[in-house]
C-alpha cells in the first residue's frame, strides 16, 4: 500500500509543472544549444595548488615566502572566480528559460 502511495505521488510531482523536459545529450544536434567557451586561463589558475612547504624546519625567510605565495595565489584564485562567476551568470543570462 506504501508503495502504490509512493509511486502514485512521485508521478504526480513530475507532472505537476508546464515545463518540458531537460535536452537530452543525444537529441539530434539541430535542438541542442551549443554554449560559449569558459574564459580562457580560468581552469588552470583554479587548479593551481597551495605552495609547496618543505619537510624540514622553516626559516623565517621561508614563511614569508609561503605566505606571500599563498596570498598572491589568493588573489590569482579570486581573480579567475570573479571571471568564472560573470561567465556563469552570462550564460544563464542569455540561455536560461525565463
Amino acid at each position: 500500500m506504501a508503495f502504490a502511495f509512493l509511486a502514485i505521488s512521485a508521478g504526480g510531482c513530475a507532472s505537476f509543472r508546464d515545463e518540458a523536459p531537460s535536452i537530452d545529450p543525444a537529441a539530434p544536434a539541430d535542438i541542442r544549444v551549443t554554449l560559449p567557451a569558459p574564459p580562457e586561463g580560468v581552469e588552470a589558475c583554479l587548479r593551481r595548488s597551495f605552495p609547496e612547504i618543505p619537510d624540514r624546519s622553516l626559516t623565517t625567510g621561508d614563511v614569508v615566502r609561503i605566505i606571500g605565495r599563498a596570498k598572491v595565489l589568493d588573489r590569482a584564485k579570486a581573480a579567475c572566480g570573479q571571471r568564472a562567476m560573470a561567465w556563469i551568470e552570462a550564460v544563464r543570462r542569455d540561455f536560461a528559460k525565463p
